[in-house]
């Protein structure tokens, strides 16, 4: 609900833009809650990471979607490389 109300939709309309970029993207439309779902974890972890914390939606649409690809693209490597420490470690 939060990101319909950052882009000024409803959540119905939301579901339909998301829906219309999977059938663009070729994804399975038989599996449309997992995209939904990859879709809404996404976004939590750009908002742990401050990415997704901006108050104003222009800030975030300014962001080039593929320099939000290359930042979760290293944070999920750094993770990686916390999780082999730790399993190092143990």
């Amino acid at each position: 609900m939060e990101r319909a109300s950052r882009e000024d939709v409803n959540v119905p309309q939301l579901l339909h833009r998301l829906y219309n970029e999977s059938i663009d993207e070729g994804h399975d439309l038989g599996n449309f809650t997992s995209f939904l779902r990859v879709c809404c974890l996404r976004f939590v972890n750009l908002q742990l990471h401050n990415l997704g914390s901006m108050t104003n939606t222009s800030e975030l649409d300014m962001l080039p979607t593929e320099e939000i690809l290359e930042i979760e693209d290293r944070l999920n490597a750094k993770a990686g490389r916390l999780r082999s420490t730790h399993s190092a470690q143990h």
